[in-house]
């Protein structure tokens, strides 16, 4: 009973528990739409949804200018409201200079870019509603921030479920009426419908007054969020450029096809960690980031382990062990031969969910000089392995590579932290 009553009291099992359930529904709403890509545009179809899906948030990162974590950071540490209401000015004077730019250069280079990313030569009108939508998603991406630093567990996983049953329906409608272009469409309505349904909650909640009534222009805290969007553009834009990379990798040493299939091994990655991401958002990087003297790592990350690991062991056995009814269930046939990948894939992301506690602490303290030393010594072991191994291996051996580079990020990490993990 004491061991109840301690769990009970545990404001991250708690989170754990509501995320977790709210994640079920919206990894069951998710099958859906994943199944009816499989189904109405298989294997190619998949990749070229996957890079147009990517080149949206890379899209969205750039036009937030990367201050989400920023957002988070300085929400849980508020002490002054003017204070909070300077950094939120600078943050959307930011978001309005970024945006303009970035539809400067889709407008100048919008055929090449469709070109790149097998969208067709005739495609550049894609390019062209992206310059619509792609603020939509930068926005919701600063709402998300706002929520995440006031540690709203519930109500960012009921919005982000609302916004996942939406775009499911738009997807399954718009794939069977007007297949590939219809889920171009789906996946540019989900920014837009996104943002509406987080406008209209804020702004019904206690939450409003951290949006500033009256916006004045200006970059009077732009000092506070710099080392916030240094450390989200590098981690988040080369995340989804270096997935295309790998996808265009796989495309020219084996086909299109088998992108498809290692993006879809990706994508049910992403089911399952929907889960365990959001823990770090409105839990650990709220938690570090507090002006706490009694703070320390070692023990506040040793409490974290205690919690988390055993019940992301036991939820990635059962993956493993249900992989090939996950693959019939998410996909079709054609996709069987992923299940070999997901020992690899699990391994990954086991390493990945230690590694991450210590990575956001140094995004907390601002720790750039480290922060870009682990992001380029990750990305840079991906590329490589990836392009070792893919040879002798196809597709399994840049998932391997994935998993040697988060047990590589694990280690080196913690070499950083030592002095404070003593």
């Amino acid at each position: 009973m004491k061991i109840i009553r301690n769990l009970g009291n545990n404001i991250l099992f708690r989170m754990i528990g509501y995320t977790g359930i709210a994640g079920v529904l919206r990894l069951a709403v998710g099958i859906i739409s994943q199944k009816a890509i499989a189904v109405f545009v298989g294997a190619p179809g998949l990749a070229v949804l996957a890079n147009f899906r990517s080149l949206l948030e890379v899209l969205g990162a750039f036009s937030s200018f990367g201050t989400q974590n920023a957002v988070i950071s300085e929400t849980a540490a508020l002490k002054e409201k003017s204070t909070h209401g300077a950094v939120m000015n600078t943050v959307i004077s930011l978001f309005f200079s970024a945006s303009i730019l970035l539809i400067i250069v889709l407008f100048w280079q919008q055929e090449w870019i469709a070109l790149q990313l097998y969208f067709g030569d005739s495609n550049g009108l894609l390019i062209q509603a992206l310059v619509f939508s792609f603020p939509f998603m930068g926005l919701i991406m600063l709402m998300e921030g706002l929520l995440s630093g006031k540690k709203a567990y519930k109500a960012l996983s009921n919005l982000q479920l609302l916004n996942t049953f939406a775009t499911t329906v738009f997807m399954v409608l718009l794939l069977y009426f007007y297949g590939l272009k219809g889920g171009f469409v789906a996946l540019l309505s989900r920014a837009v419908f996104g943002f509406i349904i987080y406008v209209v909650y804020i702004k019904s909640s206690e939450y409003k007054a951290l949006i500033p009534n009256n916006f004045q222009w200006g970059f009077s805290k732009i000092r506070t969020v710099l080392p916030y969007i240094a450390m989200t553009l590098i981690s988040i834009a080369f995340v989804h450029v270096i997935e295309i990379g790998l996808r265009f990798l796989i495309t020219q040493k084996i086909d299109l096809a088998s992108a498809g299939l290692w993006t879809a091994m990706n994508m049910v990655s992403t089911n399952y960690f929907v889960f365990i991401s959001v823990i770090f958002t409105i839990y650990v990087l709220p938690k570090f980031s507090e002006h706490n003297p009694s703070f320390r790592l070692r023990h506040e990350s040793i409490s974290i382990l205690k919690t988390l690991v055993p019940i992301v062991s036991f939820g990635m056995i059962a993956v493993y062990l249900l992989r090939t009814p996950i693959t019939k269930i998410l996909y079709t046939p054609d996709f069987l031969s992923i299940t070999a990948l997901f020992k690899w894939q699990l391994i990954a992301d086991w390493f990945r969910v230690i590694f991450l506690i210590f990575a956001y602490y140094l995004v907390a303290k601002k720790r750039l000089t480290d922060y870009f030393i682990v992001e380029a010594f990750s990305f840079s072991l991906l590329i490589a392995t990836s392009v070792f191994l893919i040879d002798d291996f196809g597709i399994e051996g840049v998932v391997m590579a994935n998993a040697v580079r988060y047990i590589g990020c694990l280690i080196l990490v913690v070499f950083l932290l030592r002095k404070k993990l003593v």
